[in-house]
């Protein structure tokens, strides 16, 4: 089946912020992380519901190598990403999405 994704324009910023990040740390470093972000979304993508429910409806799905945790929904045949959030934020920054 296909299903529709849909990235919020919070999460946008959130990943700029991310690769902004790493990419001053070291380029390489910030393009390891936009193709484990890609392989991510890729397959929630796919298996929307492979993921369980963690709170509120909302999917997470954690990247193996950096540590922040994709934050999304799946409706109706559509995923839709509504946050990246660094590990370590305060969870307080969660319930105002």
């Amino acid at each position: 089946m296909t299903y529709k994704l849909i990235t919020s324009p919070e999460t946008e910023k959130d990943i700029d912020k991310a690769v902004e990040w790493y990419a001053d740390i070291r380029k390489l470093v910030a393009k390891r992380f936009v193709a484990e972000l890609r392989a991510v979304r890729k397959y929630i993508h796919k298996n929307p519901e492979k993921i369980q429910i963690k709170y509120n409806n909302v999917r997470v799905v954690f990247l193996k190598k950096f540590p922040y945790g994709l934050h999304y929904i799946f409706e109706n045949n559509t995923v839709t990403i509504i946050a990246l959030f660094h590990t370590a934020d305060d969870p307080q920054k969660w319930t105002d999405r």
